[in-house]
């Protein structure tokens, strides 16, 4: 899954950044909301976080600019501000959690996979559709019952598509889940990865909307 990670100071959330990659995303890092508005990736991400280093301005101030815009993904905000004035201006700005520094990263892992199956009607890590198992945490995939040994791209993939609930997910949408794989594919390249997903879940289970995308059938 694709992140933004919006820092309020150059590399202090490197560390973050690289954690969380080994947990299965993929960052796009930026200094400020308004970095994070022009960046090319704001509307494919999964969810943004807002991480807080100085905690000079308010969560809330850094939170409500990008709701205004019209960003809608989940949103995690961490902070070094622990008031509760703090947390309650930041939700009700439109934050979907808060979370108090220092912290560790599985847990800030484990809130954005939470606030990420919020926004997607997901109630666990384990999505079942037609037969097709995916864990989004182990980052294992089943079809009836039978490991697929997917590699990283076509876990990438599928998980963006079962997480699209039915819709038709972008040939852009593909390749901001595939992250530093997916840039500057053409839409023939992504139509390579997604006939390599087929073999493993079956043709019938990935249809093709000319045009536009692909959207997860469910048989």
């Amino acid at each position: 899954m694709h992140l933004m990670l919006i820092e309020d100071q150059a590399g202090a959330s490197d560390l973050l950044a690289q954690r969380l990659g080994g947990s299965g995303f993929q960052i796009t890092q930026v200094g400020s909301f308004e970095a994070a508005l022009a960046h090319v990736n704001a509307g494919r991400a999964a969810a943004l976080v807002v991480d807080q280093t100085l905690g000079n301005a308010s969560p809330a101030s850094m939170v409500q600019p990008l709701r205004d815009a019209g960003i809608g993904q989940p949103l995690l905000v961490l902070s070094p501000r622990g008031a509760w004035r703090d947390k309650v201006d930041a939700l009700d700005a439109g934050a979907d959690d808060y979370v108090f520094k220092p912290v560790r990263s599985e847990e800030v892992a484990a809130r954005l996979r939470a606030i990420i199956r919020r926004s997607s009607g997901q109630p666990s890590n384990r999505i079942t559709k037609g037969g097709l198992d995916l864990d989004l945490k182990a980052r294992c995939a089943w079809l009836d019952g039978r490991c697929l040994y997917l590699t990283r791209n076509e876990f990438r993939l599928v998980q963006a598509l079962m997480l699209g609930q039915h819709h038709v997910v972008t040939r852009d949408a593909i390749r901001a889940a595939l992250g530093a794989d997916g840039a500057g594919l053409t839409d023939n390249a992504v139509e390579v990865q997604v006939a390599r997903l087929r073999r493993k879940v079956g043709n019938d289970r990935i249809k093709t909307i000319r045009g536009v995308g692909y959207r997860l059938e469910v048989p």
